[in-house]
């Protein structure tokens, strides 16, 4: 069986995260990019290749090196392959000619419209004349951080997996198996990187993802309880005014009269959550950097 050369761009920061998946392996033939900045070394610009960038929490300069190297050999097909996903990194993607981007886990369906993709683009190509592309550059998303530290890089899937599953029930012990990390050592960099301990972080990520659900008229405040993933809306209201200093009737009657967009960033500062990227309030639609977290081990 046939199986065309992709060529794998190794741009993850987490080395769990860098396993190739069996569905790509069985059908495709995998040659590992030793130096992306000169891939040319790689292959024969003449062969029947594609490449693949695989990221599991894509920053800039990674993401620039994709369009860089898709602007050097615009004819070679390039597949984007991410754990990290968001609506504005696909556009960017697709906007920068990928052939296809792949959210892990990798299925069956995403490497045979890959395959089909691949095979279309090269009958295609040895029918028609080569044309000029024409290089428009699109602007990397704002979420995208500009750089990842040391720090950020253990971190990383605790942060991210909060942010996915904070409705969910989240077990430390789970959590820092994600990061590669005993719990004993999980808790100690969580704690020393960002000055607080990750079930303290769990909950204010909850109060503060209530907060944004509150905002909107007529909501029950035991719904929204239960929706960001306390059992008891008692303890709920307990915990929300430990971190809002008011109760969650006084927070609606206050958002109802006060400016919501306003309030909402007074309470991100003072909240200082920790986040790998800038956070998008739905309120008022703009990014809030984290405020005072130390970032030690940079």
């Amino acid at each position: 069986m046939y199986k065309p050369v992709l060529i794998w761009f190794d741009m993850t920061l987490i080395v769990r995260h860098a396993e190739i998946d069996s569905a790509l392996v069985e059908n495709f033939k995998i040659r590992i990019c030793a130096n992306p900045r000169n891939p040319e070394q790689e292959f024969d610009l003449d062969s029947r290749v594609a490449i693949c960038f695989e990221y599991d929490y894509p920053d800039r300069p990674g993401l620039e090196l994709l369009r860089t190297t898709k602007a050097r050999y615009p004819h070679i097909p390039i597949l984007m392959l991410t754990a990290y996903h968001s609506e504005e990194l696909a556009v960017w993607a697709y906007r920068n000619r990928v052939l296809d981007y792949l959210v892990k886990p990798v299925t069956a369906s995403d490497v045979k419209r890959c395959l089909k993709r691949f095979t279309a683009i090269q009958d295609v190509d040895e029918r028609q004349r080569k044309r000029v592309i024409v290089g428009l550059r699109s602007k990397i998303p704002a979420e995208i951080p500009v750089g990842q530290r040391v720090g950020d890089v253990r971190l990383a899937p605790a942060v991210h997996y909060v942010e996915k599953h904070f409705r969910d029930k989240i077990r430390n012990l789970d959590v820092a198996e994600l990061c590669d990390m005993s719990l004993c050592h999980f808790s100690h960099a969580f704690t020393g990187t960002f000055s607080l301990t990750f079930q303290e972080f769990v909950l204010r990520y909850r109060v503060f993802e209530a907060c944004k659900e509150l905002q909107h008229p007529n909501v029950s405040i035991a719904n929204v309880a239960y929706s960001v993933g306390f059992n008891d809306p008692s303890y709920f209201a307990r915990v929300f005014r430990r971190y809002v200093d008011c109760t969650p009737s006084e927070f609606c009657d206050r958002i109802r009269k006060e400016d919501a967009g306003a309030y909402m960033m007074e309470l991100s500062e003072k909240f200082q959550l920790p986040d790998l990227r800038p956070m998008k309030l739905d309120a008022i639609h703009k990014e809030v950097r984290r405020i005072g977290i130390d970032r030690r081990g940079s």
